[in-house]
């Protein structure tokens, strides 16, 4: 039973792993077209304000999808730090 729950620790830890990858790459995208976003209406303010006003709602649900991801990666990364020191416990 033992060697077995090690199995299932590793399986998850690995995939735990695939997925903090994966957040780490979907929010360093965001942050570059953020910046590159940010760079190209400083020139054009006008413009800028018009936009966001007008994709006001749709600029709230992207907020808070970039807040969910936020937190789902922060997540990921505890539950990383947990099952190691669960493997490391199971070890020793």
């Amino acid at each position: 039973m033992k060697n077995k729950y090690e199995e299932i620790i590793k399986e998850r830890l690995d995939n735990r792993r695939e997925w903090a990858i994966f957040y780490r790459w979907l929010l360093t995208h965001r942050e570059l077209h953020q910046k590159a976003k940010r760079a190209y209406y400083k020139e054009r303010p006008l413009q800028n304000l018009i936009v966001k006003l007008y994709f006001l709602p749709l600029n709230f649900i992207r907020f808070f999808s970039h807040l969910f991801d936020r937190c789902r990666y922060d997540m990921i990364e505890k539950e990383i730090e947990v099952l190691n020191d669960e493997l490391d416990d199971k070890n020793n």
